[in-house]
C-alpha cells in the first residue's frame, strides 16, 4: 500500500490521507473521497496533479484520467513508504450532458410550431414557410434521436449553469430568431425581415426543381452527418472513454465531418428561404463549430503525433 494526500482547492472540501495502490483507478479514489466529504457526487469533483509547464516552467494543474490507474496517470511510487499529492476541487452543481443536450433542442421544437401556428396565424403559408418549418423540426427531431440513442460523451456531466447558456443559442438564434423572421405574415417580414433578394439569388414557390435541389442538398447532409455521429459512437461500443481515430466516411479527408455536413445542411436551409435570420444562424454555427473543430483536430495533431493522418484538414476539405 501507499499513501496519496488529496489536498482540496475548495472550501467545500476538506484534505485527507488515502491508503491506496498505484494500479487503483482514480475514479475509485474520486468516489471514495466525495463519500468522505459529506458524500458529494463524484461528477462534481476534479481531480489534479502538478506538472511544470514546459513554457512558463510554472506549476499547472493538469487534470486525471478517471479511466486511467494513478501509475498510468504518471503518479509513480518509488516505494511503499513513498507518498504522493494530488488535488480536488468542487466543481458546483453539476447537469448531465444528455439532459442538456434534451433541453438545448427542445426549445426549437417548441417555439417554431407555436409561431407556425400559432401567433402569427397566418392565413396561408407560403411553400418555402411549409419547407422550412418541416426542415426545421427535422433538423431538431433527429438531434433529440441521438442524444437518446446515439452520442456516447467523454464526461458525464457539465457545470448546471451551462444549461443556460447553451440553451440561448438554441432557444433564441435557431429558436425565435428563424421562426419571427420566416413565418411571420409577408407584411411583416417585408417591413422587418426582408429577404436578400439584392444579393442571393430568390428561390419562388414555383420553382419546384430549385426547392427540391435544396430539400436534396438538405437530406443529403443530414444523412451524412447522422452518418459520422454514429461512426463516432461506434469508436466507444466498448465502452470505452479513451479518444481513438476514426475513419471512413468524411473522416479521410477531415476530423470532423459532422460538423462540416451540419453547415452545408444549414446552407440549404438558408438558400431555400433566403431570410438574413438564417444567414446570420448560419454563420454563427458555422464559425462555433469551426472552433470546436480546431480545437479538438489540435488535441488529435497532439494526442497520436505521427500516428495521425496528415492531410486531414480540421472542418473543411482540403481548406481547414
Amino acid at each position: 500500500m501507499v499513501k496519496l494526500i488529496v489536498n482540496p482547492r475548495s472550501k467545500t472540501l476538506r484534505q485527507i490521507n488515502v491508503d491506496t495502490t498505484p494500479n487503483t483507478r482514480v475514479r475509485d479514489i474520486v468516489v471514495a473521497y466525495g463519500k468522505a466529504n459529506n458524500s458529494l457526487s463524484s461528477s462534481r469533483i476534479r481531480f489534479t496533479k502538478l506538472e511544470e509547464d514546459p513554457v512558463s516552467k510554472k506549476p499547472k494543474h493538469v487534470t486525471l484520467d478517471y479511466e486511467k490507474s494513478l501509475a498510468q496517470n504518471g503518479i509513480v511510487f518509488t516505494d511503499d513508504s513513498d507518498f504522493k499529492e494530488v488535488y480536488a476541487k468542487d466543481l458546483g452543481p453539476q447537469i448531465s450532458w444528455k439532459l442538456v443536450f434534451l433541453i438545448e433542442y427542445a426549445g426549437p421544437l417548441i417555439i417554431h410550431p407555436l409561431l407556425y401556428y400559432g401567433w402569427f396565424k397566418p392565413d396561408y403559408n407560403t411553400v418555402i414557410q411549409k419547407a422550412s418549418f418541416i426542415l426545421v423540426m427535422l433538423h431538431f427531431l433527429k438531434r433529440e434521436y441521438e442524444t437518446t440513442f446515439v452520442h456516447l460523451f467523454s464526461s458525464d456531466t457539465m457545470p448546471l449553469f451551462n444549461v443556460f447558456k447553451n440553451s440561448a443559442h438554441y432557444w433564441i438564434l435557431s429558436g425565435l430568431n428563424l421562426a419571427v423572421t420566416i413565418y411571420a405574415p409577408d407584411s411583416y417580414r417585408n417591413k422587418f425581415a426582408p429577404t436578400w433578394k439584392q444579393f442571393f439569388f430568390h428561390v419562388s414557390d414555383h420553382d419546384d426543381s430549385t426547392i427540391l435541389a435544396l430539400i436534396g442538398l438538405w437530406v443529403f447532409a443530414e444523412l451524412s452527418n447522422f452518418i459520422t455521429h454514429q461512426k463516432l459512437a461506434s469508436l466507444r461500443a466498448d465502452g470505452s472513454r479513451e479518444h481513438k481515430i476514426p475513419y471512413g466516411y468524411g473522416f479521410d479527408l477531415v476530423s470532423f465531418p459532422n460538423y462540416f455536413f451540419e453547415s452545408v445542411a444549414w446552407l440549404a436551409f438558408a438558400l431555400l428561404n433566403n431570410n438574413w435570420s438564417s444567414w446570420v444562424f448560419l454563420t454563427i454555427a458555422s464559425i462555433q463549430m469551426y472552433i470546436w473543430a480546431a480545437k479538438k483536430h489540435r488535441r488529435y495533431l497532439k494526442e497520436f503525433g505521427d500516428n495521425y493522418p496528415k492531410n486531414r484538414k480540421a472542418m473543411i476539405p482540403f481548406l481547414f
